[in-house]
């Protein structure tokens, strides 16, 4: 963003964009105005690895779901690298407390909006509680009704909320 001659900028970040939001946020406080995060969690527990386990196997996945990832990727390459990821974010419940940015949230300084689903399969509803304890100043806005992709399925409201938070 320096090299595009941005001073400050703010971040959104879905899923494991929402853990790099985090991290770039924590790291680079000067430069970050604003965060809107969804779908993030800041460690792996013993909960998450079972439900990332439960989804490795892409080929039981809806039609609906996989689907697009296939037709971008490919069947096998899909197939390979979500496993890959999986296997991958597994690695973080060896660390203290399953930490995949815990000890930075304390460090993030701007307003931060944190968005979460309900419903969301893979991101079980305390992480969004341990990011609003954790993160100094930041919001929670629940979507009862809202799964993992909830910016897809429910982008007039997900637009209002980011657009009104960074008006602020």
């Amino acid at each position: 963003m320096k090299a595009l001659g941005f001073d400050k900028f703010s971040l959104l970040g879905w899923s494991d964009g929402g853990i790099t939001a985090m991290m770039a946020a924590a790291k680079n406080p000067d430069l970050i105005s604003r965060m809107v995060v969804w779908g993030s969690n800041a460690f792996v527990s013993q909960q998450d690895l079972e439900l990332y386990e439960a989804v490795r196997d892409v080929s039981r996945w809806s039609a609906r779901m996989r689907q697009p990832m296939e037709e971008v990727y490919g069947v096998e390459v899909f197939a390979k690298t979500w496993k890959a990821w999986v296997d991958g974010i597994a690695q973080y419940a060896k660390r203290p407390e399953g930490s995949i940015c815990m000890e930075l949230l304390p460090l993030i300084s701007c307003p931060t909006l944190i968005i979460h689903g309900e419903k969301d399969p893979m991101v079980p509803n305390f992480h969004p509680q341990y990011l609003l304890k954790h993160i100094k100043g930041s919001q929670l806005h629940l979507m009862p009704e809202g799964k993992h992709n909830l910016h897809l399925r429910y982008a007039d409201e997900f637009n209002k909320l980011v657009e009104n938070f960074m008006e602020d």
